[in-house]
């Protein structure tokens, strides 16, 4: 455990060495104990105070704890030709807690509490390789005003600002590592027109520039690039009426949702699991500028990509994805990539799943806005580890346990499971996970396929009391609760 967290941590730079000891401490603390509240995950009342002396300290602040985390991030990015900057927000509900200061409504005005918007970095294989950047806040009690009042201010003014902001995190990182190509990633509420205007203007001025995958909101009217006039057909008029370049395959999970319809009301929306099979459509378009005060948007082209679900069962709604990108899409084959690249943006809806249900960062029970940010942050890293754990013994099942694992930690788990002639062969990597994941509540019959972060987090929770036996037990070495200063 101690091994990657001091690797992670290498670069830490707090003002002060007693504070970085002390933040590796404090990671250690939650890694091991992920579930439970600071007061449980820690040793000794000593270890608490400490810990609690160091989330309100002037100098830890969320960018210093994710800076080195960012650093080792930026390490392992330069080992891929191609990573993924997914960008989204989550709502932070701290509705309950009443004397937490500096919260704000959250999606309806009863429910207090802060947005997170992350940045995760992700392989076209799904393995979270890091945060790259968040973006806490509270939203102010006057922003729920008029649509229309909201689109007259400008972009600098808006929430959606932090989506033009996370593209220009994507160019940034892209001039890091210019031998890796960086792919910004967004979810319908990226689609916004400054980022198309960001990358056209970056390239006419051979600036650093990332390129963009963004799942279509607006349906906007397209310019016909031959008679430069705005024509009445829209994005999805234009792709419903281009050749099929193909079908696939996919195979859908159950889901309710309750989405709004016309009236304002909502719906409870139905998904039944099946076998879908998708025609890919692709067109290159044109899109009308928006009008905004005070700025002029050049002309910028880009391509579209349709996913359409031939045949749905009666009474659904067919699946229809609209995915827009700066990537040249020349055939059938690269706009099926593009949609495997857009799959990939699931793994930060797991992030937040792991953050809030593994981690349980919403029962905090911090008085401190700034002291909160600072606990988020710090379990931030924890819940990337645990995708990486899982991920990696999933993607690279034939590694060596001990890529990831400390001797003490596989050897006593692996004498709990198979006996000390178990200690004859060192397990890989994927069946290592698997048999952790399966003392957190994963039952491994023949179709339940791979473990998920719950009973990944959980099983790390009991490895680490096995290490801790061991250590005791087998090697003798003292389990001493030691003052901190």
């Amino acid at each position: 455990m101690k091994e990657w967290i001091e690797d992670e941590l290498v670069t830490a730079d707090l003002g002060d060495n007693r504070l970085q000891k002390r933040m590796k401490i404090i990671l250690e603390r939650l890694v091991e104990s992920p579930m439970v509240s600071i007061k449980s995950a820690f040793k000794g009342w000593a270890e608490v105070i400490a810990a609690y002396r160091f989330i309100n300290n002037n100098q830890t602040t969320v960018e210093s704890i994710l800076k080195p985390h960012q650093n080792a991030t930026l390490q392992r990015i330069k080992g891929y030709e191609r990573v993924l900057m997914v960008q989204d927000t989550t709502e932070l509900d701290y509705s309950t807690k009443k004397s937490l200061k500096g919260t704000g409504p959250l999606s309806s005005t009863n429910r207090q509490g802060f947005f997170a918007h992350n940045h995760l970095i992700i392989t076209p294989e799904h393995l979270c390789l890091g945060v790259w950047h968040t973006q806490i806040y509270a939203r102010n009690e006057n922003e729920h005003g008029k649509a229309e009042q909201r689109k007259q201010k400008p972009i600098e003014e808006k929430e959606s600002y932090r989506w033009l902001e996370g593209y220009q995190d994507a160019c940034s990182l892209a001039e890091l590592v210019p031998d890796t190509k960086i792919i910004s990633c967004a979810d319908r509420e990226g689609d916004i027109f400054d980022i198309f205007d960001e990358w056209n203007q970056r390239r006419v001025n051979d600036l650093a520039v990332a390129d963009w995958l963004i799942r279509c909101k607006h349906n906007r009217n397209i310019i016909d690039e031959d008679l430069k006039i705005i024509t009445d057909n829209k994005i999805r008029d234009l792709l419903e009426t281009s050749p099929t370049l193909g079908t696939i395959s996919v195979h859908v999970k159950r889901t309710e949702q309750n989405k709004k319809v016309k009236d304002g009301s909502r719906k409870k929306v139905i998904r039944s699991a099946r076998v879908a099979i998708l025609e890919i459509k692709s067109t290159k378009v044109t899109p009308k500028a928006p009008y905004r005060k005070g700025k002029k948007f050049s002309e910028v082209s880009f391509y579209a990509v349709m996913a359409k679900e031939k045949n749905p069962p009666k009474e659904e709604e067919a699946i229809n994805w609209v995915l827009l990108t700066s990537v040249d899409i020349t055939d059938f084959d690269s706009a099926i990539e593009i949609i495997e690249l857009y799959r990939a943006r699931w793994e930060i809806e797991v992030f937040h799943r792991v953050l809030k249900t593994g981690c349980k960062v919403e029962e905090l029970q911090l008085k401190s806005d700034e002291s909160t940010k600072v606990t988020i942050a710090l379990y931030m890293i924890v819940a990337w580890r645990v995708l990486y754990v899982m991920k990696l013994g999933r993607e690279c099942p034939e590694l060596p346990c001990d890529i990831i694992f400390e001797e003490d930690e596989w050897k006593s788990f692996w004498t709990i499971v198979y006996g000390p002639e178990g200690l004859e062969k060192k397990p890989s990597l994927g069946e290592f996970v698997k048999k952790v994941a399966e003392y957190g509540g994963f039952l491994g019959r023949k179709g339940d396929g791979h473990p998920g972060p719950q009973a990944i987090w959980q099983g790390l929770t009991r490895l680490r009391d096995f290490t801790i036996a061991w250590q005791v037990y087998v090697k003798k070495e003292p389990f001493i609760l030691k003052p901190t200063k």
